[in-house]
Parts: structure tokens; C-alpha cells; sequence
């Protein structure tokens, strides 16, 4: 599915009315031109409040987001932002069953998924929180069941920040450009096969996906000779006096990160943790 047309009101230069935003979309690439202050910014922040993003930017609601007309009104109360999505496939259908909207183009019945995001400002001035919590609603006119926690976490998307500084962004790392893309092809997603340390310990490096490899990586780094006599250096010099006889200080060596984390997001590192014993 794709997104086929976006409607924002009340959200920063956009207002209501005539003066809403309205942008239709095709499938595939599209690329938004226009002047500064054009409102291109307003457009992706509006589609990264409804969808969310997987980056590690937090997108808060701020009071200055309502719409306030050159007139010199009063600020609006509530912002609105619809997204539709059409085309949609098979498993698009299954897993939003309960809040898709069906609609008659041309005399044919065509199933579409409508997001409608609404926040609003709190008036009680008594409160210190500015803006209520934001809620997603579906259905043609907003009135379908409220979009779940998990039915939103499939529409989340891969936000790309502006690339101001090439080198810092495209150096390796978890946070870098290139790892935020390559995380999420389906190159990476569905080539190979995990490892399972159960079923087989000592795989085919060569039949393991890139995530497998990584955990396969961190089983051998934890096995090594090195880290085990750190590791029991560790526990028997330093915090087995620090234990007490039932709570014992054990220390673990190893590769930060699990299979979820994506590609870069493994570091070293070690800890202490507790494990009681009892007789």
C-alpha cells in the first residue's frame, strides 16, 4: 500500500477550511519542492506524527504547532491530519481488518486504510501539560475504532534526517545513515537464516542472515578464551567479595545488542548482575 493522500489542518502555516493542506500522492518516489518556509518541513513532520518513525528522535507536540492565522486569532485547539492509503495487498487487508474503510470509485467497491491523527491543546490552565495526548482514529470521517498500539507499529516508517554533515552520517555506527537504511531492505530482512545456539552451535557462517551472523559473533566472542578467564578473574577477585553468600555478583562479558537491534547496534560491554543461590 502506499500513502495516496494526505489532508492537514490547523498544523503550523496550514489552517482549516479552504485554507487546509491537501496533497494527493502517486506511487513511488515523490519529492517536494518549494521555497523556504513553504511549509516542505511541516508536510514530513505531520506524516511522522501519524506514522512514527524509528529513529531515535523523539517528535513531541509543541503549543506552537496550532495554527495561528496572520489575522492575529487566537491559536486553533486541535490539529487534524488524515492520511489514506490505498492499494492495498493481501496481508495489508488481514492485518488492518477491523479499521479498514470501503469505498466506490468508478463502481467498484475499493479497500482503503484512512488514519486520522488528531491532538488537541489543553485549555485548563491549571494543568501543566499543554497538549493532550494525540489519538488515531480511523474510518472515512474519523468515527472507525481507535488505531491500536499494535496496528500503528506496521505503519512505522524510516525517517532520514537532513543531510547537513555527509561524513558524520555516513560513518558506521547504529545511529549512521547507512545503517538506518540497510537495516531495514529486504536484502538484510530476508536473506539467510538465524542462529540458534540449541539447534546449531557451529553453523555455516555462509547460510546465516548479516543479524545471524552478529549473534553468531557474539556466541564466539563469549566463548573465547580470553573473555572466559576475564571473566572468572572478574568473578572470583573482584565480586565474589562484594557478594553476599546467598546473592552472589556475577560478571558477563559480551556483545550489547540483540537480533532486534539491527545492523551496528553492537558494542562491547560488561556488567555485574546478581544471582541467587539457594540451598
Amino acid at each position: 500500500m502506499f500513502i495516496s493522500e494526505i489532508t492537514i489542518e490547523n498544523f503550523r502555516l496550514f489552517g482549516s477550511g479552504e485554507r487546509a493542506f491537501v496533497l494527493p500522492f502517486n506511487p513511488g518516489l515523490t519529492a517536494l519542492v518549494g521555497e523556504n518556509d513553504a511549509g516542505k518541513t511541516a508536510v514530513i513532520d505531520a506524516i511522522r506524527f501519524v506514522l512514527g518513525t524509528r529513529d531515535q528522535e523523539v517528535l513531541r507536540v509543541e503549543p506552537t504547532d496550532f495554527h495561528q492565522p496572520a489575522e492575529g486569532d487566537a491559536r486553533a485547539d486541535q490539529i487534524v491530519i488524515k492520511l489514506t492509503f490505498r492499494r492495498l495487498t493481501t496481508a495489508d487487508r488481514g492485518a488492518f481488518a477491523e479499521f479498514l474503510t470501503y469505498e466506490q470509485v468508478n463502481g467498484k467497491t475499493e479497500t482503503s486504510l484512512i488514519v486520522t491523527w488528531v491532538a488537541k491543546r489543553n485549555t485548563k490552565e491549571s494543568s501543566s501539560r499543554r497538549v493532550l495526548p494525540a489519538e488515531w482514529r480511523t474510518g472515512a470521517n474519523g468515527e472507525g475504532p481507535l488505531l491500536d498500539l499494535g496496528a500503528r507499529s506496521l505503519l512505522t516508517a524510516t525517517y532520514l534526517r537532513p543531510l547537513r554533515d555527509a561524513e558524520r552520517a555516513m560513518n558506521a555506527g547504529r545511529g549512521s545513515r547507512l545503517s538506518q537504511i540497510l537495516q531495514h531492505t529486504t536484502e538484510i530482512k530476508e536473506t539467510g537464516v538465524g542462529f540458534d545456539r540449541g539447534k546449531e552451535p557451529n553453523p555455516d557462517p555462509k547460510k546465516l542472515s548479516v543479524l545471524g551472523l552478529g549473534d553468531y559473533a557474539s556466541y564466539l566472542f563469549g566463548e573465547s578464551e580470553g573473555i572466559t578467564k576475564t571473566r572468572k578473574k572478574l568473578n572470583d577477585e573482584y565480586l565474589k567479595p562484594l557478594s553476599f553468600a546467598n546473592d552472589l555478583l556475577k560478571a558477563r562479558i559480551g556483545v550489547s545488542g540483540s537480533k532486534d537491534d539491527g545492523v551496528g547496534a553492537r558494542i562491547f560491554y560488561w556488567c555485574g548482575f546478581r544471582q541467587a543461590v539457594t540451598a
